[in-house]
């Protein structure tokens, strides 16, 4: 759903990619199983989901926030098979799942906007570094509806072991294939400090800390830089083909 949103614009008519959006287990419509309870389950999961939709072709991983995580995962797991990464306002907590975060800010504030927020929409005016129309509008079309199918019981579950698994932990080979790493600078959610802190392992990315934008970095708050950055990244893999 929202990532569809956020993607597509940047791929035009003549585009030859494939492009393959995967709800995760507990996220859309795809069931959780009951026996799935950590990253290294996960990780199986979504290698055993690319072996079936693509064999043994290389292929780019985009990943936002969690799947941004899992991204960084499949990076350290199976570098040979990627074309490239990009890790939008992707998680990294440490070793006792903290993340470096700061309290959230609003630059540009106008609650006039959420007079008639839903019971489960309250958190969109402290989730937004800029008030407008436009970004309740696009949380409510797109991202509204896809936290209403997550599992929440599941969520909680897997939050209880949410690291990688520890070898795959910390940083690997450098990883020499283009990517892109962009953060907001008032991301309350997962910050960015700890991210920057992944440059050394990714020789070949472009990293933006963007301000004005916190985990809703996207076509929600920053969109033209957003998609300047994201069809950068294409551009740079198609080059390196």
């Amino acid at each position: 759903r929202y990532m569809v949103a956020d993607l597509e614009p940047n791929f035009d008519e003549s585009s030859t990619w494939q492009r393959i959006y995967f709800d995760l287990p507990g996220h859309g419509t795809t069931i959780a199983p009951d026996w799935l309870n950590n990253q290294t389950q996960m990780l199986e999961i979504l290698t055993k989901v690319i072996e079936q939709v693509i064999g043994d072709q290389k292929f780019g991983v985009i990943g936002n926030s969690y799947g941004g995580y899992l991204s960084l995962g499949l990076v350290r797991k199976m570098p040979h098979r990627l074309l490239g990464a990009a890790l939008l306002v992707p998680d990294l907590p440490d070793d006792l799942n903290n993340r470096q975060t700061t309290d959230a800010s609003t630059i540009v504030e106008d609650m006039s906007l959420f007079g008639n927020l839903q019971s489960d929409e309250q958190w969109i005016p402290t989730g937004l570094v800029e008030h407008s129309q436009y970004a309740l509008d696009e949380i409510r079309a797109h991202d509204v509806p896809a936290h209403r199918l997550s599992d929440d019981d599941f969520l909680e579950r897997l939050n209880e072991n949410y690291v990688l698994p520890i070898e795959i932990r910390y940083s690997g080979d450098p990883f020499t294939q283009p990517s892109l790493i962009a953060l907001g600078h008032q991301d309350a959610t997962v910050g960015y400090g700890r991210q920057l802190q992944l440059l050394p392992e990714f020789p070949r990315a472009t990293v933006a800390v963007v301000d004005m934008a916190g985990h809703y970095l996207g076509r929600v708050e920053r969109p033209k830089v957003f998609n300047v950055l994201v069809r950068d990244w294409i551009e740079r893999v198609e080059i390196s083909l």
